[in-house]
């Protein structure tokens, strides 16, 4: 099961397509892709992800020790694909504690990283800084520039795949887990990785289950 579609960038209801428009519509953000978390099976949920998204599913290989999968979402519908996806993963800080760490592909425009930013969107403001962190992504290096957000977490962002590669981490110093040379794999291109991962307690991260329960 997934959650009820919502708008990406501020998780508000939508109206679906009718007569007058084959576009979902928010009524502060307009025509958006509906953002789905899979709410139960997220392994069967990003099987078929992978297989169907126009843009990547990263997921890191191997994963981080004690590392698992927390959720999983997207942006997108059947008539365009998934033209944006999150997978949520959770384990122990280098620093100690627990931490979270989104990953987001995304194409221009979808707003979803920059709402796990924590900044006004759709998409980052101008990357004027040098990039401060770098990840292997689909065997390619990727720099990421670090994203101004708020003091509870961590942003970086840059392009694989032709589209955004959104790094989000909390707590903000959990971003030493990038000084461990991670290596992403798109799940569109290795699906069979996804047997070989661990899904944990569902995070909260992802912000669906979160406004479900305000509501």
């Amino acid at each position: 099961m997934t959650s009820a579609p919502a708008c990406p960038r501020c998780l508000g209801q939508l109206r679906p397509p009718d007569v007058r428009s084959d576009q979902w519509r928010c009524d502060v953000h307009a025509a958006v892709a509906p953002w789905r978390e899979a709410t139960t099976a997220p392994e069967e949920a990003l099987r078929q992800l992978a297989g169907s998204a126009a843009v990547p599913v990263w997921v890191p290989t191997p994963m981080p020790v004690h590392w698992y999968v927390g959720g999983v979402g997207w942006a997108g519908d059947d008539r365009t694909g998934a033209r944006a996806t999150a997978l949520a993963t959770a384990g122990p800080s280098p620093v100690g504690g627990p931490a979270d760490m989104l990953l987001v592909a995304e194409s221009p425009g979808t707003g979803l990283g920059a709402r796990f930013a924590g900044i006004a969107g759709p998409d980052p403001n101008q990357l004027d800084t040098l990039p401060e962190a770098k990840v292997e992504a689909a065997g390619h290096p990727t720099a990421l520039w670090p994203v101004r957000s708020p003091p509870d977490r961590a942003a970086f962002v840059g392009e694989a795949g032709g589209v955004w590669l959104w790094v989000l981490l909390w707590p903000a110093d959990a971003a030493l887990l990038l000084l461990e040379h991670l290596v992403l794999a798109d799940l569109g291109d290795q699906q069979t990785l996804t047997d070989r991962l661990t899904f944990g307690a569902p995070t909260d991260r992802l912000g669906t289950r979160m406004a479900s329960s305000a509501a």
